[in-house]
């Protein structure tokens, strides 16, 4: 059985327009810690063939760096003799920025960290030589700890330990970005033997979809907001494409074969802007295959999918512009790698990796057409790993080669020999969060950032009409259009995400927006210079009191608009997993009666689904089982569950909607904070799923100052039974 890894590698863009200085350093620190390392542990196992995204925003900044032509606030204070109150502020607020159990690994970076309250309220209290250590002990847990034991340079580092001098920091920063420039041949050398392949991806990282139509958020999430009028730029879509393959073919020799759609958001109306530039298969998440083939991927109490027989293969999918091959991540093996096996010894999470491919193979026979996609994020997840993921990959790999039937293979090598057999008629629209768009679309930052876009590209549409500007010209505009463009910005305006750089990322957006208008020869709108990004963290309450109709339609918003809304949290700040089935709990509220609504990404007939609600007057859960036609609620009282008898409700395939009357559970609307929700959702395998992931959600109750009128007898209509 074949097995295809494909590791993602992306940063976003750091620098200002125009500035050679990256406001923040992680590219660097990512390509002296993971990227070259991913590609050392690779070569050591030839038989292990393997796949990587090298983003070419990414490769860009990669090639700068190397060259000189960029740097970064940390590599400028490293030369510097004394630090500015900025400049600590800086250090302070950067330089813990690592797990922390390595820097417990290092005496003196402990003791700076263990003193580091007694900093933030005098900056004074650390000296010159302090802040210096700081400074450098950040950068070296940054570094391949097989390059800390092994380069005499940093070794000797680590060796003094501290009371580093300039010259010390100095030699770190040059010794990093000696080390840059030896990513990329790297991965070229590996590319040219054929042990690795690498693709493309859109140049800016933009998500496709959004780009060629904003609406098309509403398909796996109807009645999310948008911006209106909506944002149409399906050649901005092409150019992106068409960019990133002259960057790849530039940098590798060749044009890429394969393509990681941003995110792995797909649309229809995509795919044949990706035939037309020449892309021959491209990836994405279960989630879309599922949705596409209209089922669910049900897992065994193993975790083993049940349709593998449809997930563990390609398939076809035609175009007007020619056909395409796409694959499908299993994205449960996926997210063990990246968000669970941290947890464990690298070598017993190797074997248990081994044990759940070999379950796999036995189930299809050893089949040599049957393919395993393996798809994540190559660089943020071994932090959290024993010696930066080393023992991990290697003990995977050294298995993998010496497998009598497991083979570590390039997608373009497995579609080589088995082209796809199957063709699908229709493609769903999502990506491998959640397989919606909500992480980039329907907060209220999301739709103001989208409308700012959307004003810029009509404002670059009359501009070219009505100036006709040379193609340089053009270029140079389009450069910062892109740029704008890309998924980042709007992955940190999302509600679910949070950094202690949200304030960068929006100033940076918003940068890039004002210097393509000045690239025109226009004023930027006033609107540029206010924030975009709001208090994210607060969740907010139904806007006014509500008595939405129990029909558990598809679309909330006639119904449902103005009720509080509850999505789940982010994995971390720059990863997330392809999102569990949960993907909104809606509730709303008038005098007498709370309203639940629960969306799921899949068939609620597959699910046990509970409601906590805890009031001043206990606990009450309200319960519709797999197999349970109504729902009931029950008051939790010790060992004792009392019936409280039906309620009214309405489900439809991916929603539930509940009316519960307050009286029933205590409920005080004077007592805003003293209730909460926490939703839980089991499968059929015992897969267990809670709303919010960890405490409870307070439920803050809408005043009766302004009501949504419903007749009374409304309430219990359209109440629908499995």
């Amino acid at each position: 059985m074949n097995l295809a890894i494909i590791w993602h590698m992306h940063q976003p863009l750091y620098r200002q327009p125009g500035s050679h200085v990256a406001k923040l350093p992680w590219v660097r620190l990512h390509a002296v810690k993971d990227y070259l390392h991913m590609a050392q542990v690779l070569a050591r196992y030839p038989q292990v063939h393997a796949t990587f995204t090298l983003t070419p925003s990414l490769t860009a900044q990669l090639l700068d760096y190397a060259s000189g032509q960029l740097t970064d606030p940390l590599m400028q204070l490293a030369g510097q003799s004394c630090f500015s109150p900025d400049d600590k502020h800086y250090l302070l607020n950067l330089c813990f920025s690592i797990n922390e159990a390595i820097i417990r690994q290092f005496p003196r970076y402990l003791e700076i960290l263990e003193r580091r309250h007694l900093a933030r309220l005098n900056l004074d209290y650390f000296s010159t030589q302090t802040w210096r250590d700081l400074l450098v002990w950040f950068n070296l847990a940054w570094t391949d700890p097989n390059l800390l034991e092994n380069d005499p340079v940093l070794a000797g580092l680590v060796q003094k330990g501290g009371d580093f001098s300039i010259d010390d920091a100095r030699s770190l920063m040059q010794r990093h970005v000696d080390i840059m420039a030896q990513v990329l041949p790297l991965y070229r050398q590996l590319a040219q033997t054929g042990q690795l392949e690498l693709i493309t991806v859109p140049y800016f990282h933009p998500i496709l979809p959004l780009l060629v139509d904003s609406d098309s958020a509403r398909r796996p999430s109807p009645g999310i907001p948008v911006p209106q009028p909506r944002f149409r730029a399906q050649e901005d879509a092409r150019a992106q494409l068409q960019w990133a393959i002259q960057s790849h073919t530039g940098q590798i020799g060749q044009p890429p074969a394969g393509l990681w759609p941003s995110e792995g958001a797909v649309s229809p109306e995509m795919l044949p802007l990706v035939a037309e530039v020449g892309l021959r298969w491209l990836a994405t998440d279960e989630a879309i295959l599922g949705k596409s083939l209209d089922i669910y991927f049900e897992r065994d109490e193993s975790g083993q999918v049940l349709r593998g027989d449809l997930l563990y293969r390609p398939w076809r999918v035609t175009t007007p512009k020619g056909d395409l091959t796409l694959l499908f991540r299993d994205h449960e093996l996926s997210d063990l790698i990246g968000f669970v096996y941290q947890r464990l010894p690298g070598a017993q999470a190797a074997e248990d990796m081994i044990v759940r491919l070999e379950r796999i193979d036995r189930a299809f026979g050893n089949a040599d057409d049957a393919l395993i996609t393996l798809i994540l994020d190559g660089e943020n997840a071994w932090e959290y790993y024993e010696h930066n993921g080393d023992i991990f990959l290697s003990e995977l790999y050294r298995r993998l080669s010496e497998h009598p039937h497991l083979r570590p293979v390039t997608p373009t090598e497995h579609l080589t020999q088995h082209p796809p057999a199957q063709s699908l008629s229709h493609l769903a629209t999502g990506s491998w969060i959640m397989g919606d768009f909500s992480t980039w679309m329907g907060d209220p930052e999301h739709v103001l950032a989208w409308s700012h876009l959307r004003d810029l590209r009509q404002a670059y549409a009359r501009w070219r009409k009505a100036q006709a500007p040379a193609p340089q010209h053009v270029r140079a505009v389009q450069s910062l259009l892109f740029a704008a463009e890309g998924s980042d910005w709007f992955w940190w305006y999302s509600h679910r995400n949070n950094s202690d750089q949200n304030a960068l990322f929006d100033q940076l957006f918003r940068d890039y927006l004002m210097a393509a208008y000045r690239a025109m020869g226009q004023k930027a709108p006033q609107a540029l210079l206010q924030p975009i990004a709001g208090d994210a963290s607060q969740l907010q309450g139904p806007r006014s009191q509500l008595t939405p109709r129990l029909l558990a339609l598809p679309d909330p918003e006639r119904h449902w608009q103005g009720a509080a809304l509850i999505r789940p949290a982010a994995s971390t700040g720059a990863m997330q997993q392809a999102g569990g089935v949960i993907t909104a709990l809606r509730y709303a509220n008038n005098h007498e009666t709370l309203f639940l609504r629960v969306e799921v990404a899949a068939p609620i007939a597959h699910f046990s689904l509970v409601l906590q609600l805890d009031s001043p007057r206990g606990r009450y859960e309200l319960h519709l089982g797999q197999t349970q036609e109504t729902p009931f609620l029950f008051h939790l009282q010790g060992d004792a569950r009392i019936n409280l008898g039906p309620i009214p409700f309405a489900v439809n395939d991916s929603v539930a909607e509940f009316a519960v009357p307050l009286a029933k559970i205590g409920a005080d609307l004077a007592q805003s904070d003293d209730t909460s929700c926490t939703l839980f959702l089991r499968s059929a395998a015992g897969t267990l799923e809670r709303l919010p992931a960890s405490g409870a959600a307070p439920l803050h109750w809408a005043t009766p100052q302004r009501h949504t009128q419903m007749p009374k007898d409304k309430m219990n209509e359209a109440m629908t039974s499995r």
